[in-house]
């Protein structure tokens, strides 16, 4: 194997194929890059058994070939390297690079220990969407994911692709995030997701923009960026039916100021446990105003008021700070409306539309938060 490559563009496809090398590999080979030269192209491709990525670069081809360069290494080495053409060449068991000045001979593994990457059919289903559109919804729904590997059912996604579009949706059993996107080009399947790799290819859509190709399989799903692929295999089990999740409406609406709901919360939540993850906000809730309070006598107590638009009866409820802050977070729009039935049924938060006719770019999102008892 021989080629000649530019270095910004081998320093950045090695680094996105690192994202996916095995970080505690039981096969020592997976903690390698594979290389791959045919022709004028150059195919690098890494997996952890869980996620894989391939993508390819053109290049200077001389001398067709493979070869397994250990993935950290190889990071570390093209991070330093000057800013002049590469020049690489495999003798026997090294991997030769030349960059200006800089020499380097690096171990190589053995190629045939690595094992095949799925590659996703040619006739399967295959969705179109707007990369910066993919990353927004992944980044709005994915944080409601559980982190518990117990229930690995809820440590994925789901999405569920129809007529409509795509809807991802997410949850811990303590909230829900659900959004859905129109297609470009449509298809139809449900799959779900592990989180990290839904988050893998989230960083890959927000960096390189353009669109994203969703190619749903039975075992697996592609998400393809031009040259790009990262492949994933789904979690088994049943995901929760949503729409049974989602109230039908509310006895009581709340319009406040996000940013400034979000702020307070935060803020009173401070004398609460170090992680604010214990110790509930309460949030009373009159006609035009929001009083939110936290703590109690044995560490500290915090309280503040915000105005808010209250339609219904005045209504005393708690939350985890945490996901409440979460939620807030995941709406882009300036106004939030809080829906509510009583103090202990789940609270909704959808983003309140702009005005004028203008685009939303939280479309219909919606984030359900389960009450705390206090």
């Amino acid at each position: 194997m021989k080629f000649r490559a530019e270095r910004g563009e081998f320093a950045d496809a090695s680094a996105w194929a690192l994202r996916t090398v095995g970080a505690r590999a039981t096969l020592p080979a997976l903690s390698g890059v594979r290389l791959e030269v045919s022709g004028d192209r150059l195919v690098l491709a890494s997996t952890d058994l869980e996620v894989s990525s391939e993508l390819s670069i053109p290049i200077q081809g001389e001398r067709d070939g493979v070869a397994l360069v250990p993935g950290r290494l190889l990071g570390d080495v093209v991070k330093s390297l000057p800013h002049a053409a590469i020049e690489a060449s495999v003798d026997a068991d090294r991997l030769r690079l030349k960059c200006g000045r800089a020499r380097f001979d690096l171990r190589l593994m053995p190629a045939e220990d690595y094992p095949p990457l799925p590659q996703p059919a040619e006739d399967a289903s295959t969705a179109v969407m707007k990369a910066q559109d993919f990353a927004s919804m992944v980044a709005q729904v994915a944080r409601a994911a559980s982190a518990d590997d117990a229930r690995p059912v809820l440590t994925g996604v789901q999405l569920d692709a129809g007529s409509r579009g795509l809807t991802a949706a997410a949850t811990d059993s303590y909230r829900l995030a659900v959004r859905t996107l129109p297609w470009e080009e449509q298809t139809e399947g449900t799959v779900l997701v592990p989180r990290r790799a839904l988050e893998e290819a989230r960083r890959s859509a927000d960096s390189l923009g353009g669109e994203v190709r969703v190619v749903f399989e039975a075992a697996q799903v592609t998400f393809a960026f031009g040259d790009r692929h990262l492949t994933t295999r789904l979690i088994e089990g049943k995901f929760p039916d949503v729409h049974q999740l989602v109230p039908s409406g509310y006895d009581r609406r709340l319009e406040a100021d996000r940013a400034e709901l979000i702020e307070v919360v935060k803020r009173v939540a401070v004398v609460g446990d170090a992680n604010t993850t214990s110790t509930p906000v309460s949030l009373q809730l009159t006609g035009d105003t929001v009083h939110v309070a936290a703590g109690s006598g044995e560490v500290g107590e915090a309280e503040e008021s915000l105005p808010g638009a209250l339609e219904g009866d005045p209504l005393d409820i708690a939350f985890n700070p945490r996901y409440l802050a979460d939620g807030l977070d995941a709406i882009s729009s300036e106004r939030v409306y809080l829906e509510f039935r009583d103090e202990l049924k789940p609270a909704v938060l959808r983003p309140v539309p702009p005005e004028g006719g203008q685009s939303d770019p939280d479309g219909d999102f919606l984030y359900l938060l389960m009450p705390v008892r206090v």
